[in-house]
């Protein structure tokens, strides 16, 4: 059987759409090793004013005009738009990705966001491309836009959402529901005490601030109050690329009962989770996903209206997790949980049963089998190619990813 190239398309609105593509794509490495995988951010190379037009406007509402989003987004689900922006767009802002997809032609693309759906799409119906498209939807919510004759399969989180598809008539033996692709790092277990030690931290409970890299977020606003309560904590903040959050988090006075630690970048997220009281955090599918694989409870903050207030329902709704507005109430919820200790536990218990730690195997393994892909043979080189992924915030267990 000749190799199988398998291209993983993503576009980077936020770290979550990343990290699942590279997660598909370790998954499908270790579970074919002969197949040619390359993985490609979709706005890495894109023109400017497509930048200006379709990107922008995405970051600029959501930071500072969510409600502005939510209409807009809400507006969108009810009159199930088919496209995000129009077809002529994509060819002229994402003009590298299709030359890529004709020249690399893949025997399958896998779309981790929405829009790397339509870009596959119009590159099959251009006919620079045979290859078979899935879509990885990687919320607890759905939307019309990714529902194309063309797309051979869909994986999804829940049930919920299965229906979601199937009440925009998709068939359902084109769905399967296996959870959000989070990295192996997550399912695995690190030693606690070497976590601690490699980060100066001690036995005093840890809070692990993240922010999920874009959106409105007051992570130094939670902090802040945290640092004033006199409560002996240690705060783990990882503000990812917002820059902002970072500058505000690093201009935070120094407080002498809690220890604030910011990191702009680690591989070690899952280590930190597994050793973590509590996860603070806006919710993002991927981040709560790998919070249920390191069993870790919740509080959340900051959700951008849309999916990430149906992914935040479904934990709260779990017993798994409380939302908060403002910084306030934030810094409160922690305090309270902190006190209860068995409102903690509890709530550990309860996010462990949403876990789908296989969920990336089981997307590879979809994938591979709809195109008749097989492991076959050892590989000594690591066949993934990552064009586009920007930085290297969370890294890929095992692969080089730059």
């Amino acid at each position: 059987m000749s190799q199988r190239r398998i291209l993983v398309l993503t576009l980077s609105f936020g770290s979550g759409h990343v990290r699942a593509a590279q997660a598909v794509a370790s998954a499908l490495d270790r579970e074919s090793p002969n197949a040619g995988i390359r993985v490609v951010d979709a706005l890495e190379n894109c023109r400017c004013l497509f930048q200006i037009f379709y990107v922008w406007p995405y970051w600029l509402m959501i930071r500072y005009a969510p409600r502005l989003w939510n209409k807009f987004f809400r507006a969108r689900l009810e009159r199930k738009d088919e496209q995000t922006a129009p077809v002529w767009a994509w060819r002229y802002g994402c003009s590298q990705v299709f030359s890529e997809i004709a020249a690399f032609q893949p025997d399958a693309i896998v779309g981790c966001e929405v829009g790397a759906s339509e870009i596959a799409v119009i590159a099959r119906r251009d006919n620079l491309t045979n290859a078979k498209i899935f879509n990885v939807i990687t919320d607890f919510e759905a939307e019309p836009v990714w529902v194309k004759p063309e797309i051979a399969g869909f994986t999804v989180a829940t049930q919920d959402v299965n229906a979601q598809l199937q009440s925009w008539e998709v068939p359902g033996g084109k769905i399967k529901v296996c959870g959000i692709p989070i990295d192996v790092s997550f399912s695995e277990q690190h030693d606690a005490n070497e976590t601690k030690l490699r980060f100066g931290l001690d036995s005093r409970p840890i809070i692990l601030l993240m922010g999920g890299g874009m959106g409105p977020t007051r992570m130094d606003e939670v902090a802040e109050r945290l640092s004033k309560t006199g409560n002996d904590l240690q705060i783990v903040a990882l503000p990812g690329n917002d820059k902002k959050a970072s500058s505000r988090l690093k201009a935070l006075p120094n407080s002498s009962s809690v220890k604030l630690q910011i990191l702009n970048w680690t591989d070690q997220v899952a280590a930190l989770m597994q050793i973590s009281s509590i996860l603070v955090t806006k919710p993002g599918g991927l981040t709560l996903s790998e919070a249920a694989a390191c069993r870790v409870p919740l509080v959340l903050f900051d959700p951008i209206p849309g999916p990430e207030e149906s992914n935040a329902a479904r934990f709260i709704a779990a017993g798994a997790a409380i939302m908060t507005r403002g910084s306030a109430e934030t810094a409160a919820a922690v305090l309270g949980l902190l006190e209860e200790g068995v409102g903690l536990r509890e709530m550990s218990a309860n996010i462990a049963k949403l876990a789908c730690p296989e969920a990336a195997r089981e997307i590879a393994n979809f994938v591979l089998e709809k195109i008749g892909a097989v492991a076959n043979s050892e590989k000594n080189e690591p066949q993934v190619e990552n064009k586009g992924i920007p930085g290297k915030m969370f890294a890929v267990s095992g692969l080089d990813i730059k």
